[in-house]
């Protein structure tokens, strides 16, 4: 057998804080943005709420499925138990 050879891992160099490309480039403050008023969030929320259910429309069935597909197997896990035992 031949004999184990191990390659020890390089050290990671220790990263200050992480700063944006913008910030980087220009060398200087990023101005803060201005607030949005409550519509725009109230209509940014509707948006996202829109798509987490076009993205999610079928998560509750794939759910469903698979908890009876569990429920399945354990009963049957059960049974055989019994015949078996």
């Amino acid at each position: 057998m031949p004999k184990k050879y191990r390659k020890s891992r390089p050290k990671q160099k220790r990263r200050g804080k992480p700063q944006s490309l913008a910030v980087k480039e220009a060398g200087q403050s990023l101005q803060p943005l201005p607030a949005l008023s409550e519509q725009a969030s109230a209509a940014k929320s509707q948006v996202a709420a829109d798509e987490l259910a076009i993205r999610h429309q079928y998560v509750r069935s794939d759910l469903k499925r698979t908890f009876i597909i569990g429920g399945a197997t354990f009963a049957l896990l059960i049974i055989l138990y019994f015949i078996f035992r």
